[in-house]
């Protein structure tokens, strides 16, 4: 199959099953709070998920109490760009581009710029000077970040094919390699697939999270 015929697949299943995803979302909720590489992450990239998506909302109040950084996706309107920025227990988000619940786009509680800081204070001599202020983080050394990621269908080896978009792909390639960044693919049952017909841009997934046996 091609990918637009993955999509139009699993869009048709999802929807049949529809009145099933609750409680898939609740076993995959589960799956990853009992994971280690939830319980050892100290920042986590989550989203706000779509009707047709698992639903991670108790993951990120877990994560919020656990006193996790949490980072939440923004779309760029007319383009095919996004960026993580801190959300907190008293952060007001609105609906962006897709009808999803968006954090605003605050370029000093973006995640690039959290990047930023962590390779200031552990690579830059600056950093250990009394003059140097501006490094409220941990070190990189410090630092286990997880990366919940949606998608439209998966593999059991990582392979993910999105909505066609490209947000993730994109913004997923564009991280450094340098930090201990871990990509968890996200999916119901129903999602994920033997094989997918994906190309060398299609970013691999380190897991997937999944209802399936």
């Amino acid at each position: 199959m091609t990918k637009a015929e993955v999509r139009k697949q699993i869009k048709e299943t999802l929807t049949t099953i529809k009145a099933g995803l609750p409680s898939q979302s609740r076993k995959i909720c589960e799956l990853i709070l009992s994971s280690s590489r939830y319980t050892s992450c100290t920042t986590l990239l989550a989203y706000m998920p779509l009707a047709d998506e698992v639903d991670i909302l108790p993951v990120i109040t877990d994560a919020l109490k656990k006193g996790k950084k949490v980072f939440l996706p923004r779309v760029f309107p007319d383009s095919n760009k996004m960026e993580f920025y801190r959300y907190e227990a008293d952060t007001k988000t609105s609906a962006g581009s897709f009808g999803i619940q968006e954090p605003a786009p605050d370029d000093a509680k973006s995640f690039s710029r959290f990047l930023e800081k962590m390779s200031i204070n552990e690579y830059s001599p600056a950093a250990h000077s009394s003059n140097y202020v501006d490094i409220p983080e941990p070190s990189q050394a410090a630092e286990h970040i997880l990366i919940l990621v949606p998608g439209r269908a998966f593999t059991k080896s990582g392979k993910r094919i999105g909505r066609g978009k490209g947000f993730y792909d994109i913004y997923l390639s564009s991280l450094p390699q340098i930090f201990d960044i871990k990509k968890s693919g996200v999916c119901f049952s129903e999602q994920l697939l033997p094989e997918l017909p994906t190309t060398p841009d299609d970013i691999m997934m380190d897991n997937v999270f999944t209802s399936a046996e």
